[in-house]
């Protein structure tokens, strides 16, 4: 489980599926500004498993993005799809 109101980007390795990012015309980049910035956090659907959340937040430019994240291991994060809202 993930404190998220604890969260600290800058101690997490986090992955990103660029790929599957890039299909919704989303970098990695962007992802990575929404995890570094101010986002909500709330369960993804539970077919999917536990450990997947939604993040929903903002780049540094203000573009507003929807993030599917998986946490697995000690403070390891991989974003596995991304949406702009």
């Amino acid at each position: 489980m993930v404190y998220w109101q604890h969260f600290e980007a800058s101690e997490w390795d986090i992955e990103y599926d660029a790929g599957k990012l890039a299909l919704h015309g989303i970098s990695d980049w962007e992802a990575e500004e929404v995890i570094f910035n101010v986002f909500v956090a709330r369960p993804n659907k539970k077919v999917h498993g536990q450990d997947r959340y939604q993040l929903a937040g903002r780049t540094d430019a203000g573009r507003a993005l929807l993030l599917i994240v998986h946490v697995f291991g000690e403070r390891q994060m991989r974003v596995l799809n991304g949406w702009p809202l």
